[in-house]
């Protein structure tokens, strides 16, 4: 869908959704992380235990610092599992509108990520590098952390661009978005997002309202 100043962005829970029905189906993706977590909840002892909360807070920590960046750029990761994509789109986006603009994003996040991966990958290695001095500073090496995470997560998602751009795509219009990008190109207000929040309900989208909350600040 269109945003306020032209920008096209791309959504998804991560979870596969019947187009007529909007049913959710079986999930074509799957999270390693919760899976060890799980694991590890089921075994007993005090290693498990520390293993399974440090886990938990690097996780929830670059949880709130991708709170901070571009919420498409975990869209991107997930779609390189993907096995086939449906895109869709409003209906003022005929014939070959929509491949147009859907390949067009595509590529310029492939520039996008390919660009920011290089100068993250630079940084990480200037903290190894230095990482004589950073390593005795007390706390979490954020210094580290932070640009090795996005370099991964910069790769993740050039990787999803890549594989999305090769996979066999069916275009879907649906009315429900044009109703969603009227409500945003007003300046929605709390009352508008709750509309937004409603329309994705109906349609199985938990989380629309607060990813389009980010494009409208």
């Amino acid at each position: 869908m269109q945003v306020r100043g032209g920008s096209i962005i791309l959504y998804t829970e991560g979870e596969r959704i019947d187009p007529l029905t909007h049913e959710l189906l079986h999930s074509d993706f799957t999270n390693p992380v919760d899976r060890l977590l799980q694991r590890l909840q089921e075994r007993k002892g005090r290693i498990s235990n520390f293993v399974r909360k440090l886990i938990i807070v690097v996780r929830d920590t670059y949880d709130a610092l991708e709170e901070k960046i571009d919420p498409m750029e975990r869209v991107f990761r997930l779609m390189r599992h993907a096995s086939q994509l449906r895109v869709f789109h409003t209906p003022t986006w005929q014939g070959p509108a929509a491949p147009k603009y859907f390949m067009g994003l595509l590529a310029r996040n492939q520039r996008k990520h390919t660009a920011w991966g290089i100068v993250d990958l630079i940084i990480t290695l200037i903290t190894i590098l230095l990482s004589p001095i950073l390593v005795p500073l007390p706390g979490p090496n954020i210094f580290f952390y932070y640009p090795a995470a996005r370099l991964t997560s910069h790769y993740l998602a050039r990787r999803g661009v890549l594989h999305g751009a090769r996979l066999e795509t069916h275009f879907v219009s649906l009315p429900e978005l044009s109703e969603i990008e009227n409500l945003l190109n007003q300046s929605p207000t709390v009352k508008e997002f709750d509309k937004i929040e409603k329309i994705g309900a109906s349609l199985r989208l938990e989380h629309l309202g607060h990813f389009l909350k980010r494009y409208a600040k």
